[in-house]
């Protein structure tokens, strides 16, 4: 009976074995192939992009160009600011 035991927990340890040494080969794909599914898979992914309507694309485009201009402007008035004064500064020495 003790036998009969041993050589049942022996038995998967040697199938474990054997399972881990043959190991499936994986089919190479070709390049091409794997270009046409990449196409594929990215065209799909396009289809579910939900895009914003004209109108709101214009609104926010003017907002972006305003907010912009707005910066742009006030590190301009910084800069010759902060210039006039240093210059003011080396003028007192």
């Amino acid at each position: 009976m003790a036998d009969l035991e041993k050589k049942t927990e022996a038995t998967p340890e040697k199938n474990d074995a054997a399972k881990k040494a043959e190991k499936p080969k994986k089919e190479k794909v070709k390049f091409s192939e794997r270009v046409k599914k990449f196409w594929r898979d990215y065209k799909s992914e396009l289809k579910k992009i939900v895009w914003c309507p004209w109108k709101q694309v214009k609104n926010n485009t003017v907002v972006v160009v305003v907010i912009v201009i707005a910066t742009g402007a006030a590190v301009g008035l910084l800069d010759f600011g902060f210039s006039k004064a240093i210059t003011a500064l080396g003028g007192l020495f």
